[in-house]
């Protein structure tokens, strides 16, 4: 039986103004990826990698195409509901964590819950749950400061699935660790994915790519290529 189809992108095309210019960070990308997959998007810097993440997260808008991501279309949401599909089904995680220094790292996992409405205690077992699914138990109380990189990376990607959100979004998760700690986050990753998470991630590094389920290759903003890497699909 085909996976169901998380995210459904139709001639999306997306324009920034720099000052008197504009410059074209999408130019009518069409892809479709399945739901319980992981898709690396690749290419140079520039490409559009992050510009097609932040579509995804609503956190851009596009300018043209059409854009359905978890059976909504996002092109058409407000921004009210496009903030509420964040906080309920999308996690992104970012390349430098974005982690508050001042909190430990189960305060910062359960934030997006509380963000919700969700009571303290009611947050704080999910964020446990979100924790020990990223290997992070036994270090709920500790600062940022006080705990490695890739434990940093792995408190961010808990806090980006607490709450059995079904979608992450990943820009460089291993652009700013060693390759031994960025192999073991993309380890984390693909066992999200197999637990039936969605991932998409940007990535520069090709020993990423092995992980994948498909790969789209992005240059000036254009998709080159978007291929399901052999026996990975179902």
């Amino acid at each position: 039986m085909g996976k169901s189809v998380a995210i459904i992108a139709t001639g999306i095309g997306k324009t920034f103004s720099m000052g008197k210019q504009t410059v074209t960070a999408l130019r009518d990308v069409s892809l479709s990826l399945p739901a319980g997959t992981l898709t690396a998007l690749t290419g140079p810097s520039g490409s559009g990698k992050s510009t097609l993440l932040h579509l995804i997260a609503g956190l851009e808008r596009v300018d043209s195409g059409n854009l359905n991501v978890l059976g909504n279309q996002v092109h058409a949401c407000s921004a009210a509901e496009l903030a509420a599909l964040r906080l309920r089904e999308i996690g992104f995680v970012h390349q430098d964590f974005s982690l508050l220094a001042d909190l430990t790292l189960v305060e910062n996992v359960r934030l997006p819950l509380e963000a919700t409405g969700v009571a303290r205690d009611e947050a704080t077992t999910s964020a446990l749950e979100a924790m020990a699914r990223v290997g992070l138990r036994g270090l709920e109380q500790r600062f940022p400061a006080e705990v490695s990189g890739g434990q940093q990376q792995r408190a961010a990607i808990a806090r980006a699935i607490v709450g059995n959100r079904t979608l992450v979004l990943a820009d460089e998760p291993t652009g700013s660790l060693d390759s031994k700690t960025g192999s073991e986050i993309m380890d984390v990753l693909a066992q999200l994915r197999d637990e039936g998470v969605t991932v998409v991630l940007s990535t520069h590094n090709p020993a990423n790519l092995s992980h994948a389920d498909q790969v789209a290759v992005l240059h000036d903003g254009t998709l080159l290529s978007f291929d399901a890497i052999e026996g990975d699909t179902a």
